[in-house]
C-alpha cells in the first residue's frame, strides 16, 4: 500500500472516529430514544454471525501486518476473535456480556502508539465494508468502540 493511500485511510479513520465521538456527545437523548423504538444495532447488522465474520477477516489481516502483528504473538486467533465479538456485541446492544480482561490491564506496558491503533481500526473498518455493512452502521460501531482507544495507547 502506498504511503499516500495509507495516510488517507488513517485520516479517514481518524475523522470517522472523531465524528462518531462528537455525534455521541451532541445526540445522546435522541439516539437513546431511537434505539428504544427500533432493533438494536447488533440485530440490524445480523448479530453474532456478522461480528464473527468481521473480526475473522480483520484478525487475519492484523496478524499478518508487519507493524502491529507482533503485539498478538502467542495470542490464539480464536481467543482474540471471541473476545472482540463478545465486547462489541455487548457495546452495540446484543445479548453478550464481555467477561474478558479490562482493556487497561490487557494493554498495560505494551506502549501502543496512536498510529498503531489506527492501523488496527483500518483493518476492522475494511472488514466491515467487505462484509457489506453500511457506512452508517460502521460509524455507529466505531462510535461504541472509540473510547477503547484511551484504554490501549501509551500505557
Amino acid at each position: 500500500m502506498s504511503s499516500h493511500l495509507q495516510k488517507i485511510r488513517i485520516t479517514t479513520a481518524a475523522i470517522a472516529l472523531l465524528l462518531s465521538m462528537l455525534g455521541g456527545i451532541s445526540g445522546c437523548t435522541s439516539s437513546q430514544t431511537a434505539s428504544q423504538t427500533s432493533a438494536s444495532l447488533y440485530d440490524e447488522i445480523g448479530g453474532s454471525k456478522t461480528l464473527n465474520t468481521v473480526f475473522g477477516v480483520a484478525i487475519n489481516r492484523i496478524y499478518k501486518d508487519p507493524v502491529i502483528g507482533h503485539y498478538f504473538n502467542g495470542v490464539p486467533k480464536s481467543h482474540l476473535r471471541k473476545q472482540l465479538v463478545s465486547q462489541t456485541c455487548e457495546l452495540i446492544g446484543g445479548p453478550c456480556v464481555y467477561e474478558g480482561k479490562a482493556m487497561l490491564e490487557t494493554h498495560k506496558d505494551l506502549n501502543i502508539k496512536e498510529r498503531e491503533f489506527y492501523i488496527l481500526v483500518e483493518y476492522v473498518q475494511g472488514a466491515m465494508r467487505d462484509v457489506g455493512l453500511t457506512y452508517q452502521q460502521e460509524n455507529q460501531i466505531l462510535q461504541k468502540l472509540a473510547p477503547i482507544k484511551y484504554e490501549t495507547i501509551y500505557l
